[in-house]
């Protein structure tokens, strides 16, 4: 493998970890650039769309060099996106050669993620959390906490098992709904509302919209409006997921 497809290899391992792990898109781009640019040739493109990547070497002797990967896993870990933006930095400041910094990211790429307990218990204290701040009471702190390691136990059970990513918040809307509607019944004083609504709050793709804005705002209007598109329909799918928790609990009073 010659110098220019490594560095053309390296430029899309990197992009893919950091879209992989949550980055914006205008972030990846830059980087995937900054990697191409040790070059030292003009002209380079380096394009992110929501799962796509594309970059272009140009070469005078046997014609521009292009290759296209495809982004299939989508999470978040900031933990990786650190890892590549020192990697690459280390990399264009010469520090290392473009083998060593393959080999980091092979490293960064196959990095063990949070264990099992460690997400279940984040997203139960968490949901707790949120179900206090929007005026629940103690008693609703502790049902909440239960509730939502419950739904955090179905979605990381789900992530592993590759489902599509709208299915996830569905069935993470419906075993809140379900498990809200349980605890008040038999603990009555709890308030449905809080439990509901504070639970639901880990599941908001905030963050999603937030990196949609940002793309829209730096021009990228086709990843922007993507990523707005998804984050309406996991609003949805969470609202549909409780809202059919809640017509089962109605239909059996």
């Amino acid at each position: 493998m010659d110098y220019d497809t490594q560095l053309i290899n390296l430029a899309l391992d990197a992009g893919e970890i950091m879209l992989a792990s949550g980055a914006e898109t205008f972030r990846v781009q830059d980087t995937m650039q900054r990697i191409l640019s040790v070059s030292g040739k003009e002209k380079i493109e380096a394009l992110a769309m929501c799962t796509l990547l594309m970059v272009t070497l140009p070469r005078e002797e046997k014609g521009p060099l292009s290759m296209a990967r495809a982004v299939k896993n989508r999470d978040l870990n900031f933990e990786k996106i650190c890892a590549v933006n020192d990697m690459s930095r280390a990399f264009v400041s010469g520090k290392i050669s473009v083998t060593e910094a393959l080999d980091h990211c092979r490293n960064i790429y196959h990095a063990p993620n949070f264990k099992f307990r460690t997400r279940v218990f984040g997203y139960a204290l968490s949901g707790a959390c949120f179900a206090f701040m929007v005026g629940g009471s103690v008693q609703d702190f502790l049902v909440s906490f239960v509730i939502a390691l419950l739904m955090g136990c179905t979605l990381v059970y789900l992530e592993r098992k590759k489902i599509p990513f709208f299915v996830a918040p569905l069935m993470g809307g419906l075993v809140t709904g379900l498990a809200a509607c349980t605890a008040h019944v038999f603990l009555p004083a709890t308030r449905l509302d809080k439990l509901i609504i504070g639970t639901m709050k880990v599941l908001l793709p905030g963050l999603a919209l937030s990196k949609a804005m940002r793309d829209l705002l730096e021009g990228n209007l086709i990843s922007g409006n993507s990523k707005v598109v998804e984050v309406l329909l996991i609003a949805c799918s969470i609202a549909a997921g409780v809202a059919v928790a809640l017509t089962l609990f109605q239909m059996t009073e």
